[in-house]
């Protein structure tokens, strides 16, 4: 009775170290970390979430013993840090900033159309929001491969909607450096007056634009006249301003990780902000991932911007790690102590007094 209660003490000292490591990585480091995101109220402000770089897993690169279980790991992640992003944002625009997949440009219909799937599961918003979906570089190529006018087509086709589209008097444009598009902009877009706007203008990007300037980038700015730009790409977030009156950058610095701060921009002093979006996904290789956050405020000329950053997966898994060393050892002594219980009692038994 004794050895059969010593077990269930046992295994029940097992059974609550891994309960508890699960409860932490899987719940409440989410929910510490959310406590720690910054809020701004406002009345008549246009709330957008950024979504950059998710880079859902493929099977065709991803080869190797444990690979679906990666690719599990990697969906759930998402999906429970944009849920709670979403929560907590409201946002009443959704803007993906290309690299929605990790295979979209090599993929075969069949397996796109997987991707597509896991996809709409990771990031199910209300119908009522707005969606923008950029294409980025993994989704058509043209990185490290020519983009392909088929692959291209066929990303068009599943985002169907319009380059240029607007929410209340922001002007949303979707630019691709990749296939040099340029959309057309409405009327309103060219005022020369800053502090006369009555709209904001706001270029879409996978691919940064400020920082690499060129002749695309200077028929970006004349054609559009855009106060904000939003990029990804870079897996960081990064902050570049343009002076429009100097045709100079003014200002380049790097948002330090987990800097839960407002950071606000203003609109009617001739410059143009560019805001480079963290990767949201822990395996593009950085341990900083989130999401962004704007409050575009046209009436105001003002832009409160915030980094939604996210629980380091890699501190998460190394806990699993030793929790399961810890786990492996102690059943192994457990193991042995009980052959060595077994083994002496054997002994004890079979031995036989001298006659």
């Amino acid at each position: 009775m004794v050895r059969r209660s010593r077990i269930k003490n046992r295994i029940a000292i097992v059974t609550l170290i891994l309960g508890l490591a699960v409860v932490y990585n899987e719940l409440i480091a989410y929910e510490v970390e959310s406590l720690h995101w910054a809020f701004y109220k406002c009345v008549d402000c246009t709330r957008v979430l950024f979504v950059a770089d998710p880079q859902i897993l493929g099977v065709q690169n991803e080869k190797y013993f444990g690979a679906s279980l990666a690719i599990w790991d990697s969906d759930s992640y998402l999906k429970k840090t944009f849920s709670r992003a979403l929560k907590h944002s409201r946002p009443h625009v959704i803007v993906f900033l290309g690299d929605l997949m990790d295979e979209g440009h090599i993929a075969p219909t069949e397996d796109f159309e997987l991707y597509k799937q896991r996809f709409d599961d990771i990031f199910q918003t209300p119908d009522h929001v707005m969606k923008i979906y950029i294409p980025g570089d993994n989704d058509i190529g043209g990185e490290e491969d020519m983009v392909s006018s088929h692959i291209n087509e066929r990303f068009e086709f599943t985002y169907s909607q319009p380059d240029t589209l607007t929410y209340k008097s922001s002007n949303f444009f979707k630019v691709n450096r990749l296939t040099h598009l340029i959309p057309q902009a409405p009327n309103d877009a060219f005022l020369n007056d800053y502090t006369e706007r009555n709209t904001t203008n706001i270029v879409l990007s996978h691919m940064p634009l400020l920082f690499s300037p060129g002749s695309f980038v200077q028929n970006v700015v004349k054609k559009l006249s855009p106060q904000l730009i939003f990029t990804a790409h870079d897996h960081k977030a990064m902050h570049t301003s343009l002076d429009t009156a100097t045709d100079q950058l003014s200002d380049i610095r790097i948002l330090p990780p987990h800097e839960n701060r407002l950071y606000q921009l203003r609109l009617d002093v001739g410059t143009i902000h560019e805001i480079q979006i963290p990767t949201c996904s822990y395996r593009m290789g950085t341990p900083y991932v989130g999401y962004g956050l704007v409050y575009v405020d046209t009436q105001d000329k003002t832009v409160e911007f915030t980094v939604l950053w996210q629980p380091n997966r890699f501190v998460q898994l190394r806990i699993y790690a030793v929790v399961g060393l810890i786990l492996f050892l102690f059943l192994l002594c457990f193991s042995s102590g009980c052959a060595c219980r077994v083994t002496s009692a054997q002994i004890a038994y079979t031995r036989m007094p001298n006659i």
